[in-house]
């Protein structure tokens, strides 16, 4: 008996660990960012000052030594739309346009601060476009990263200071009057007919063949099977995604409240560009189905096919005997 209380006893000490260990904590701030992405259309010759806002939050560690600069911004063209700050091409030129600063004044490629807990500050950037500039689009983004051997150096002096490698990018899309070239098309609109648990997605890709970015606009439409009356949609708080040029990038959106089960007819809209243009829209219905509900079927089925067999032989049987008894 005392050796079931010792090991009782163990086992709750045990189960308190792990509850202390897996019960939800509160994580610090995220550094953040922002305008996540910022849009111009510039004529050659043309100059203008955007910003970018960098904020440290109040529950941060400690101070953040950062640099803001300017970086060329891409992405694969594989499919999958992997970002690159490294990669420059005939739409990275905007790199050699912009300068730095931060005040109102642009002189550098970078500019230098500190974020205590709580402080948000500004860097500015100016774009000069040249005057024999080519029409199209051309991509950068303003990154915002650790200054390592200023944070090492305060480290050094026994200040409090974020340790970590964070890069965070501002992108920003400008196309130049000009030659202005808007061709693409939405591929592969897809929704899957069938979930085994929620939500319920679709997806579509999209290939841009134009000199310039296209901005994606699209929705997502649940019904009930017999019915026209919406139980979700995001028509009127529409998603947005850009797609560079030369690029294709497939784009999911999720219905996150579905149901563990049931039947719907769900609808995607997709438009090019424009709002103006004809959108690709597919619609499908849609079943979520938990496994075990499909056991249940099976098990039902297999059971009224046993049932049927054993039918069918005992009525051979009797037939047989009844046979027998009349001859």
């Amino acid at each position: 008996m005392a050796k079931s209380k010792k090991i009782f006893s163990g086992l709750i000490g045990v189960v308190m660990v792990l509850v202390s260990v897996l019960l939800p904590y509160k994580q610090a701030s995220a550094f953040t960012v922002s305008p996540q992405d910022q849009e111009y259309v510039l004529a050659p010759g043309q100059s203008v000052t955007g910003e970018v806002e960098a904020t440290n939050p109040k529950d941060a560690e400690g101070d953040f030594y950062y640099i803001a600069e300017v970086v060329p911004y891409s992405v694969s063209d594989d499919g999958k739309y992997t970002t690159n700050f490294e990669a420059t091409d005939d739409h990275t030129d905007i790199v050699n346009w912009v300068t730095m600063s931060d005040e109102d004044e642009s002189e550098e490629k970078e500019v230098h601060g500190v974020l205590k807990p709580g402080e948000t500050e500004k860097a500015y950037y100016t774009i000069t476009v040249p005057k024999d500039a080519r029409g199209g689009g051309q991509y950068f983004a303003v990154r915002v990263k650790t200054d390592v051997d200023a944070a090492q150096k305060a480290e050094n002096n026994d200040m409090v200071v974020i340790k970590e490698v964070i890069g965070i990018a501002s992108l920003v899309y400008v196309e130049v009057s000009g030659d202005i070239v808007v061709k693409g098309e939405v591929t592969d609109n897809n929704i899957p007919s069938f979930f085994l648990t929620p939500p319920i997605n679709a997806s579509f890709v999209v290939k841009n063949y134009g000199n310039t970015h296209a901005k994606i606009s699209y929705f997502l439409q649940v019904f009930p099977l017999f019915s026209d009356e919406e139980v979700y949609t995001t028509e009127e708080k529409m998603d947005t995604k850009y797609v560079l040029p030369g690029a294709s990038r497939v784009i999911t959106q999720s219905w996150n409240n579905t149901p563990s089960i049931g039947i719907f007819k769900v609808r995607q809209t997709v438009y090019y560009d424009s709002m103006d243009n004809e959108p690709s829209v597919t619609e499908k219905m849609v079943i979520v189905c938990p496994v075990w509900i499909l056991f249940v079927i099976f098990f039902l089925i297999a059971a009224l096919i046993i049932w049927i067999v054993m039918r069918v032989k005992a009525r051979g049987k009797n037939k047989k005997s009844e046979k027998k008894s009349e001859e």
